[in-house]
């Protein structure tokens, strides 16, 4: 009859490698890293929606809109407007970077910082 118990070779390679302490304060350190960084990311998401909530309810109904530049609101003060020639409808401002930048920087009075 074979016996059918494991040889110490076969447990060995079963079973699980011990860690010292110092391997297992590192991998806990580690794991503890993933997790800020995730945290840290959740954060910043969370940071972003609430801008864009506080944008939103500024806005309101029918307002104007408010758009968002470097952390700051501004409210739209007109509905259409020219610059360099061009007609530019309020609405624009909330995807062109590079307009708001513009008019930030030269302080227009199409924008009014809200906060």
């Amino acid at each position: 009859m074979a016996d059918n118990k494991p040889t110490s070779t076969e447990q060995q390679a079963s079973a699980p490698k011990e860690l010292t302490l110092e391997q297992q304060l590192e991998q806990l350190k580690q794991q503890l890293a993933a997790k800020e960084q995730e945290s840290a990311d959740k954060d910043a998401i969370i940071e972003g929606q609430t801008e864009q909530l506080k944008a939103a309810e500024a806005q309101g109904a029918g307002a104007l809109p408010v758009i968002i530049h470097e952390k700051k609101r501004y409210q739209v003060l007109a509905r259409k407007f020219i610059i360099r020639n061009i007609e530019v409808d309020a609405e624009k401002l909330k995807t062109d970077k590079d307009l708001v930048k513009e008019l930030v920087e030269n302080g227009s009075g199409l924008l009014k910082a809200l906060d």
